[in-house]
């Protein structure tokens, strides 16, 4: 690799992407101009008697040489809220030019569980995106899958390259009992803003109650039954024989260790 390489990739990663403009198209306007600081942009302003705010934020930065030039570019994952309750994610790719940055091409991402982006990366020379897929019956709030695209990069175009690839975000855990016993009670660590979705199998009529150990999480039993439930805990009347699956969800910005108590009757 020459010395000029070698430059230029330390170069393109030298930018600071977390102080720097950008131009968003869910702005609504290509032309305005969003400087983040600390990779984050807010303003609020008082338009015919309510408040207008607009958020920006840089939550994603990975670099790779994505065009086969022996030099590395940079990938920035951001979202923004215009107001609403849309979070809009959206992609950048960076080159270097004469020194400088120069946008290479945009990554299209989408509303939250409908197309959001999670996650970007360079694996062999092909830009990979990890984006939501709202499932069958969810909604706007809650992806059910993780969707894998692959593309080259080429002329500031993205050209999708093999299958796209789709799997469950909260796969369900099966939930076993000891031998002749009525319930049980683990250990699971949920990582920060996340959730687990628990499985097991029980009859009509019988009683099943689920509790955790914290106010840092929450929990939620999917099927509908006659239920009574708080916060941590639920007592479900169950209205036919099969599988039910209850999710044990963590509001903390940190990874949390929950202790699960189930029981049927």
């Amino acid at each position: 690799m020459t010395n000029s390489a070698v430059f230029a990739q330390k170069d393109i990663r030298k930018i600071d992407f977390d102080n720097f403009t950008y131009s968003a198209s869910c702005a609504f306007e290509e032309s305005k101009k969003i400087t983040v600081k600390n990779s984050e942009f807010s303003e609020s302003k008082e338009v015919d008697g309510y408040t207008d705010r607009f958020f920006f934020k840089v939550f994603g930065t990975s670099y790779g040489d994505l065009d086969g030039d022996n030099n590395d570019e940079a990938v920035i994952l951001t979202v923004c809220n215009t107001g609403g309750t849309g979070n809009f994610t959206e992609g950048f790719i960076f080159g270097m030019k004469a020194g400088k940055p120069v946008l290479l091409t945009r990554i299209p991402g989408g509303d939250r569980a409908y197309g959001g982006l999670r996650k970007a990366r360079v694996e062999e020379g092909l830009l990979v995106v990890e984006s939501n897929d709202v499932g069958e019956a969810g909604g706007a709030c809650c992806p059910e899958f993780v969707v894998t695209n692959r593309y080259r990069v080429k002329a500031g175009k993205l050209t999708e390259v093999g299958k796209k690839e789709r799997r469950e975000l909260y796969p369900k855990e099966r939930v076993k009992f000891p031998k002749g016993a009525s319930g049980t009670t683990f250990k699971t660590t949920i990582p920060a803003q996340e959730l687990k979705r628990f499985i097991l199998g029980a009859r009509a009529g019988q009683t099943l109650s689920v509790s955790i150990d914290s106010k840092s999480g929450s929990l939620r039993l999917i099927e509908d039954a006659e239920i009574k439930d708080e916060v941590t805990k639920f007592t479900a009347k169950l209205p036919k024989n099969g599988d039910y699956t209850f999710e044990v969800q963590n509001f903390e910005d940190k990874d949390l260790e929950f202790t699960i108590t189930v029981k049927i009757n």
